[in-house]
């Protein structure tokens, strides 16, 4: 059997409450309180060949595997999603590794340039790290939204030399000019007004002269700064060389893709037309809007504990896939 045709042995998601659409489902699924992850972690400081730091939040577990986390566009390794996530892999067995991208939390102040979607290579520089401290172990790269990309990227061999031994997306924007103009629109504009502050605020660390206005858009933040930042013309520059779209025939790293089709931020045609790779597993769904996925509650399959969050179901399904996979 092809990896593109394995079973998850996943229960379909259903509806936590039949009216909600992709916005509630992306506003309930962080307003609504998740656990954190508890265990104890050591931090590693990552210099990147160009200076750069990332923060790595390190636990190590009972099995060789090792799950490496990363955030998406404004958030951290605390971000609940990473931390739930943590907490799945960490209970079954898994060392885990959470990433604080560049300027975010345990490293801010520790960058002269922005994290963004392309940079495959900071993904890959974790992986390199992470091999010489676990070498005996499977290393597992999951990214969320942003961070899906910037794996994606990484996958598709565009950036960075060192590969994982398997991939994890959850709601990557593989056409990023259309997701910044669904960003730009209708109730969207909610979501980018509050993306824009956030930037705004992690860019005062940066030495970047130009003044932005008070109110903006994550394209004015792509377009003034983050291509300026990194060696790109604009944000169409930016966006036309890091979109991961035209290229996802090219993996080779067994890899589980994620999205929803009510996602707000995401056109799902761009999922449903792409080129896909028979190294990629797909699980597209009808609803969970952009990293939500709530359902009527239920166990996990193996497990005794209930939640009414899917994507927990989603990666406990995977990691136990990963790990039948890998001792077949």
């Amino acid at each position: 059997m092809l990896f593109n045709e394995i079973d998850l042995n996943l229960k379909p998601i259903k509806p936590y409450i039949n009216w909600l659409t992709g916005h509630s489902q992306t506003l309930l699924g962080h307003l609504i309180a998740s656990p954190l992850f508890n265990r104890q972690t050591t931090l590693d400081e990552l210099k990147l060949s160009d200076g750069d730091s990332l923060g790595l939040h390190i636990y190590r577990g009972t099995l060789p595997y090792t799950v490496c986390l990363f955030h998406g566009l404004s958030g951290s390794h605390k971000s609940d999603y990473v931390q739930r996530t943590a907490r799945i892999a960490a209970d079954i067995g898994f060392s885990v590794v959470m990433v604080d991208l560049r300027g975010t939390e345990s490293v801010y102040g520790k960058a002269k340039k922005p994290y963004h979607s392309g940079r495959g290579e900071d993904a890959s520089q974790v992986i390199q790290h992470v091999r010489l401290r676990f070498p005996k172990d499977k290393i597992i790269a999951a990214g969320f939204s942003m961070s899906g990309s910037m794996i994606l990227n990484m996958l598709c061999q565009r950036h960075g030399d060192v590969m994982p031994d398997y991939g994890i997306t959850v709601n990557a924007p593989i056409d990023l000019e259309s997701a910044s103009l669904k960003l730009n629109s209708g109730l969207n504009k909610i979501y980018d007004l509050r993306f824009y502050f956030l930037l705004k605020k992690m860019i005062d660390q940066f030495e970047y002269n130009e003044k932005l206005p008070t109110f903006g858009t994550t394209y004015l933040i792509d377009d003034k700064f983050t291509s300026k930042m990194c060696s790109f013309e604009n944000a169409q520059d930016y966006y036309d060389k890091c979109s991961a779209k035209k290229y996802l025939h090219q993996i080779k790293t067994p890899t589980f893709i994620l999205t929803s089709q009510d996602d707000p931020f995401i056109d799902f045609k761009h999922y449903a037309t792409a080129k896909w790779s028979d190294s990629v597993h797909k699980t597209f769904v009808p609803y969970g809007g952009h990293v939500g996925y709530l359902q009527k509650s239920q166990k996990m399959e193996q497990s005794d504990e209930p939640s009414i969050r899917w994507l927990d179901h989603y990666f406990f399904a995977v990691f136990n896939k990963i790990l039948n996979l890998s001792q077949s």
